[in-house]
Protein backbone atom coordinates (compact mmCIF):
# COMPACT_ATOMS: atom_id res chain seq x y z
CA UNK A 1 0.00 0.00 0.00
CA UNK A 2 1.13 3.02 -1.13
CA UNK A 3 1.41 5.88 2.38
CA UNK A 4 -1.23 8.43 1.74
CA UNK A 5 0.27 11.97 3.36
CA UNK A 6 -3.11 13.14 3.72
CA UNK A 7 -3.98 10.29 5.99
CA UNK A 8 -0.79 11.00 8.33
CA UNK A 9 -1.00 14.73 8.52
CA UNK A 10 -4.82 13.87 9.19
CA UNK A 11 -3.32 12.08 12.64
CA UNK A 12 -1.10 14.46 13.36
CA UNK A 13 -3.33 16.83 13.76
CA UNK A 14 -5.71 15.10 15.96
CA UNK A 15 -2.47 13.81 18.05
CA UNK A 16 -1.64 17.55 18.39
CA UNK A 17 -5.28 18.41 19.28
CA UNK A 18 -4.86 15.99 22.38
CA UNK A 19 -7.26 13.72 20.17
CA UNK A 20 -6.51 9.91 21.44
CA UNK A 21 -9.04 8.05 19.76
CA UNK A 22 -7.27 8.28 16.39
CA UNK A 23 -5.20 5.01 18.34
CA UNK A 24 -8.66 2.90 17.86
CA UNK A 25 -9.30 4.29 14.40
CA UNK A 26 -5.59 2.70 13.37
CA UNK A 27 -4.90 -0.21 15.71
CA UNK A 28 -7.47 -2.59 13.47
CA UNK A 29 -6.72 -1.32 10.05
CA UNK A 30 -4.21 -3.32 8.44
CA UNK A 31 -3.68 -0.60 5.58
CA UNK A 32 -2.70 1.79 8.67
CA UNK A 33 0.63 -0.42 9.35
CA UNK A 34 2.90 0.62 6.19
CA UNK A 35 1.93 4.74 7.31
CA UNK A 36 2.63 3.89 10.93
CA UNK A 37 6.33 2.61 10.04
CA UNK A 38 6.53 5.62 7.82
CA UNK A 39 5.15 8.13 10.75
CA UNK A 40 8.07 6.27 13.14
CA UNK A 41 11.06 6.42 10.78
CA UNK A 42 10.45 10.12 9.40
CA UNK A 43 10.07 11.18 13.08
CA UNK A 44 13.07 9.50 14.18
CA UNK A 45 15.12 10.99 10.64
CA UNK A 46 14.09 14.64 11.43
CA UNK A 47 15.67 13.85 15.11
CA UNK A 48 18.86 12.80 13.51
CA UNK A 49 18.89 15.96 11.46
CA UNK A 50 17.64 17.94 14.60
CA UNK A 51 20.75 16.76 16.18
CA UNK A 52 23.04 17.10 13.08
CA UNK A 53 22.03 20.98 13.02
CA UNK A 54 22.65 21.82 16.84
CA UNK A 55 26.46 20.40 16.28
CA UNK A 56 26.76 22.85 13.24
CA UNK A 57 25.10 26.02 15.13
CA UNK A 58 27.30 25.24 18.32
CA UNK A 59 30.45 25.29 15.95
CA UNK A 60 31.79 21.89 16.94
CA UNK A 61 33.98 20.45 13.90
CA UNK A 62 33.72 17.06 11.62
CA UNK A 63 29.95 18.20 11.27
CA UNK A 64 29.90 16.10 7.79
CA UNK A 65 30.95 13.61 9.52
CA UNK A 66 28.25 13.57 12.37
CA UNK A 67 25.62 14.49 9.18
CA UNK A 68 26.80 10.56 7.94
CA UNK A 69 26.87 8.94 11.68
CA UNK A 70 24.37 10.47 13.78
CA UNK A 71 21.68 11.41 11.11
CA UNK A 72 21.91 9.36 8.65
CA UNK A 73 23.48 6.01 9.96
CA UNK A 74 22.76 6.61 13.75
CA UNK A 75 18.67 6.92 12.47
CA UNK A 76 18.79 3.82 10.58
CA UNK A 77 20.36 1.85 13.71
CA UNK A 78 17.39 4.00 15.87
CA UNK A 79 14.62 2.88 13.54
CA UNK A 80 15.86 -0.64 13.48
CA UNK A 81 16.68 -0.66 17.38
CA UNK A 82 13.03 0.77 17.99
CA UNK A 83 11.28 -2.11 15.97
CA UNK A 84 13.63 -5.05 17.52
CA UNK A 85 14.31 -3.08 20.85
CA UNK A 86 11.10 -0.66 22.54
CA UNK A 87 8.62 -2.38 20.32
CA UNK A 88 9.25 -6.11 20.73
CA UNK A 89 10.19 -5.68 24.88
CA UNK A 90 6.78 -4.43 25.07
CA UNK A 91 5.47 -7.01 23.35
CA UNK A 92 7.43 -9.97 24.66
CA UNK A 93 6.75 -8.49 28.43
CA UNK A 94 3.06 -7.75 28.04
CA UNK A 95 2.31 -11.34 26.11
CA UNK A 96 4.90 -13.64 27.56
CA UNK A 97 5.24 -12.24 31.27
CA UNK A 98 2.13 -10.55 32.07
CA UNK A 99 0.17 -13.25 29.97
CA UNK A 100 -1.91 -10.29 28.45
CA UNK A 101 -3.04 -10.49 24.63
CA UNK A 102 -1.59 -7.96 22.54
CA UNK A 103 -1.34 -8.30 18.24
CA UNK A 104 2.02 -7.53 17.26
CA UNK A 105 0.86 -5.74 14.37
CA UNK A 106 -1.76 -3.46 15.92
CA UNK A 107 1.03 -2.51 18.11
CA UNK A 108 3.28 -1.24 15.72
CA UNK A 109 0.46 0.46 14.04
CA UNK A 110 -0.23 2.58 17.19
CA UNK A 111 3.15 2.49 18.90
CA UNK A 112 4.48 3.97 15.47
CA UNK A 113 1.85 6.88 15.32
CA UNK A 114 2.69 7.56 19.04
CA UNK A 115 6.11 7.81 18.22
CA UNK A 116 5.18 11.13 15.89
CA UNK A 117 6.70 13.90 18.48
CA UNK A 118 9.77 12.52 17.74
CA UNK A 119 9.65 14.51 14.58
CA UNK A 120 9.94 17.79 17.11
CA UNK A 121 13.44 17.72 17.64
CA UNK A 122 14.43 18.70 14.52
CA UNK A 123 14.17 22.33 16.49
CA UNK A 124 16.99 21.50 19.34
CA UNK A 125 19.07 23.76 17.11
CA UNK A 126 17.67 26.72 18.65
CA UNK A 127 19.89 28.50 20.95
CA UNK A 128 19.20 27.85 24.98
CA UNK A 129 16.50 25.60 24.94
CA UNK A 130 18.73 22.72 22.48
CA UNK A 131 18.49 20.31 25.08
CA UNK A 132 14.66 21.06 26.75
CA UNK A 133 14.25 20.56 22.72
CA UNK A 134 15.75 17.25 22.53
CA UNK A 135 13.57 16.10 25.63
CA UNK A 136 10.55 17.10 25.68
CA UNK A 137 9.63 15.34 22.29
CA UNK A 138 11.02 12.27 23.70
CA UNK A 139 8.89 12.34 27.28
CA UNK A 140 5.89 13.43 25.41
CA UNK A 141 6.42 10.20 22.84
CA UNK A 142 6.91 8.06 25.88
CA UNK A 143 3.13 9.36 27.22
CA UNK A 144 1.64 8.51 23.61
CA UNK A 145 3.17 4.96 23.51
CA UNK A 146 1.84 4.32 26.98
CA UNK A 147 -1.97 5.61 25.91
CA UNK A 148 -1.04 4.01 22.69
CA UNK A 149 -0.51 0.65 24.06
CA UNK A 150 -3.25 0.83 26.59
CA UNK A 151 -5.72 0.72 23.45
CA UNK A 152 -4.47 -2.48 21.90
CA UNK A 153 -4.50 -4.05 25.08
CA UNK A 154 -6.65 -5.28 28.36
CA UNK A 155 -3.79 -4.77 30.52
CA UNK A 156 -4.00 -3.12 33.58
CA UNK A 157 -2.43 0.58 33.27
CA UNK A 158 0.39 -0.43 35.50
CA UNK A 159 1.55 -3.44 33.15
CA UNK A 160 1.03 -1.17 30.31
CA UNK A 161 3.25 1.45 31.69
CA UNK A 162 6.05 -1.00 33.06
CA UNK A 163 6.45 -2.98 29.32
CA UNK A 164 6.84 0.38 28.51
CA UNK A 165 9.32 1.88 30.46
CA UNK A 166 11.31 -1.19 29.89
CA UNK A 167 11.14 -1.21 25.90
CA UNK A 168 12.36 2.67 26.42
CA UNK A 169 15.10 1.58 28.63
CA UNK A 170 16.27 -0.58 25.77
CA UNK A 171 16.14 1.77 23.28
CA UNK A 172 17.89 4.22 24.98
CA UNK A 173 20.57 2.40 26.66
CA UNK A 174 21.26 1.33 22.79
CA UNK A 175 21.39 3.99 21.57
CA UNK A 176 23.48 6.08 24.53
CA UNK A 177 25.78 3.31 24.15
CA UNK A 178 26.08 4.40 20.48
CA UNK A 179 27.62 7.83 21.09
CA UNK A 180 31.10 8.19 22.56
CA UNK A 181 34.29 9.69 22.67
CA UNK A 182 34.94 8.68 18.85
CA UNK A 183 31.62 7.39 17.31
CA UNK A 184 28.37 8.97 17.47
CA UNK A 185 25.91 6.43 15.57
CA UNK A 186 22.72 8.07 17.91
CA UNK A 187 20.57 10.42 16.91
CA UNK A 188 18.99 13.47 18.21
CA UNK A 189 19.17 14.03 22.04
CA UNK A 190 21.87 10.97 22.09
CA UNK A 191 24.33 13.29 20.38
CA UNK A 192 24.40 15.96 23.04
CA UNK A 193 26.58 13.41 25.12
CA UNK A 194 29.14 13.29 22.30
CA UNK A 195 31.16 16.62 23.13
CA UNK A 196 31.25 16.24 26.56
CA UNK A 197 32.79 12.47 25.68
CA UNK A 198 35.66 14.21 23.17
CA UNK A 199 36.21 17.00 26.06
CA UNK A 200 37.25 14.21 28.14
CA UNK A 201 39.12 12.47 25.64
CA UNK A 202 41.16 15.84 25.24
CA UNK A 203 41.96 16.28 28.70
CA UNK A 204 42.92 12.77 29.01
CA UNK A 205 45.30 13.09 26.50
CA UNK A 206 46.71 16.64 27.52
CA UNK A 207 47.41 14.94 31.23
CA UNK A 208 49.84 12.19 29.25
CA UNK A 209 51.64 14.71 27.89
CA UNK A 210 51.73 16.51 30.63
CA UNK A 211 50.00 19.49 29.35
CA UNK A 212 47.43 20.02 31.39
CA UNK A 213 47.31 23.56 33.42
Amino acid sequence: MAVDPQTILGWLRRLAALDTSVFDEIRGNPTSTIPAVAVVSVSILLSGMGGWLWWMVQGFPDSGDILVKSALFGSVIAIAVWHIGWLLVVYILLTQFFRERVFLEQLLRVMGVAMAPLGLTLLMWIPEVSLALGIAPLMLAFGLSVIAIGRVTTAEPAKVLAANVAGFLVWAVVMGLLVGRTNQYAPGVFLIEAPSDAAVNFYDLTKQAGLEP
